[in-house]
């Protein structure tokens, strides 16, 4: 093997080791599916109370009824914390818990079915924030809301759960919130493997969820330094 050669393996095994380090800072992440998010950003996500999104935001308003409303995730994280919150669009400094908070293992989409709303607040524009702790830390989603009079809402068919999913009540959890009659189907202690929805609403978020285009490019580049190195023994 000549030493240009060598020194091409040399630089290809530094951009495959560097690609490959960056793959978990930019994939370990979550997206909120249901309600509609005031938006995702992989970047930003970091930051509170709403991922670098404006909290006051109307865009779409998703109507929550006080019998409860689904929230679905996809999170990459095998392990999570979840905090659940609402604040009045009037005081977004003063988040409430709706449930208590969840510890959840396994990757996918991750759905509760069911999640009350606060009676006092009814007919009052809220925002829902949606706050993930992991081993990168805490992420955060938020949703426009509005509380309304009305039984358990239906699921939507992209909020499921991943065959790998179980959930429960964080037992440590010392806050105001209470479990809500039925709690397991607020937060699973088992799931059924379901598929993941194909349908429009759920394919862009899933899509937002998978590996960016720098794990696609660090195996490639993998791939071609290992390719290098077997002609470069002959």
């Amino acid at each position: 093997m000549t030493r240009q050669n060598s020194h091409s393996l040399g630089g290809l095994k530094i951009i495959c080791l560097l690609a490959t380090i960056a793959i978990p800072l930019t994939n370990a992440h979550f997206v909120l599916q249901v309600p509609t998010s005031l938006g995702f950003s992989d970047i930003n996500e970091s930051q509170a109370p709403c991922g670098g999104f404006d909290i006051t935001s109307r865009n779409k308003v998703t109507d929550w009824p006080i019998g409860g409303y689904p929230i679905g995730v996809v999170s990459t994280h095998p392990n999570a914390h979840w905090k659940i919150r609402a604040a009045l669009l009037e005081n977004t400094e003063e988040f409430v818990d709706l449930i208590p908070n969840i510890l959840q293992d396994g990757l996918g989409n991750f759905c509760l079915t069911s999640v009350p709303g606060i009676a006092s607040w009814v007919g009052k524009d809220a925002v829902l924030q949606v706050v993930q702790k992991a081993v990168d830390g805490e992420l955060y989603q938020c949703a426009a809301i509005k509380f309304v009079e009305g039984a358990t809402a239906s699921v939507p068919g992209n909020c499921r759960n991943g065959s790998s999913i179980v959930a429960s009540f964080d037992p440590e959890y010392t806050g105001p919130a209470t479990a809500p009659t039925g709690g397991t189907g607020v937060a699973p202690t088992t799931t059924a493997g379901t598929p993941i929805s194909t349908s429009t609403g759920s394919s862009t978020a899933n899509r937002l969820a998978h590996p960016p285009m720098l794990g696609l490019l660090a195996t490639v580049i993998c791939l071609l330094d290992s390719l290098l190195g077997l002609l470069g023994g002959f």
